[in-house]
């Protein structure tokens, strides 16, 4: 009878050390989850009450909140003759500018030179931030090359860069119309505010400083 107890003791115990371990497993599951999910949604939530405010609450500029965020999928454009996908928008948070013609020209150009600006004023953050441009060419012209060092240039074919275009336009079909649109990728790929090249540099610098204080991602 000893020896029963004993047995039985011994598999209760092993029971619930195995519960005990089961448990701490899953809070350390939920710890590692709102590490990196709890700043990007409280940093969701703070652009959306500035959204619905008007931009009245907290005096900031802002641009457009696309809610929910859009993964971005199936891309097949190129950069330096390269595939360029999805894991190419993922890891750092992106400034994806798309100028309407798909050509660098002068407005381009200052548009780029505005953006690299922004970026630079990010400071010690500014690692965390990358520039993007989608083109009909494979580079800027070379006059603007040695000013955009890092810039990231992506293309493809016509079908390539239609395809891509929907996916940027579909989740804004309920906002006005954007001229040369900025958008914010963040780093698990998706899309999440748009600008018009007017907000440059400012008001894109002050939301996407804000976005990078409030999230510990990219």
């Amino acid at each position: 009878m000893t020896d029963s107890n004993s047995t039985n003791n011994a598999q209760t115990l092993t029971n619930a050390e195995f519960e005990a371990r089961r448990a701490s497993g899953r809070k350390k599951l939920l710890l590692i989850f709102g590490l990196f999910a709890v700043p990007l949604l409280l940093a969701t939530l703070w652009f959306h009450a500035v959204r619905v405010s008007g931009g009245s609450w907290g005096n900031t500029a802002k641009g457009e909140l696309i809610t929910p965020a859009v993964p971005l999928e199936g891309m097949a454009l190129t950069e330096n003759g390269q595939p360029f996908d999805i894991d190419g928008l993922r890891g750092k948070w992106t400034i994806l500018y798309v100028p309407d013609a798909l050509q660098c020209g002068e407005d381009c150009g200052e548009h780029l030179m505005l953006i690299r600006q922004l970026r630079l004023a990010l400071n010690h953050r500014m690692e965390r931030v990358q520039r993007v441009v989608l083109l009909d060419q494979p580079s800027v012209p070379e006059a603007m090359q040695e000013a955009q060092l890092g810039l990231r240039v992506v293309s493809g074919s016509d079908a390539q860069r239609k395809a891509f275009l929907g996916q940027l336009s579909q989740p804004t079909q309920g906002l006005e119309p954007v001229a040369n649109p900025i958008y914010i990728v963040d780093p698990f790929g998706n899309l999440m505010m748009r600008f018009g090249p007017e907000q440059l540099p400012d008001q894109v610098h002050k939301d996407l400083k804000r976005l990078l204080k409030a999230s510990r991602i990219g």
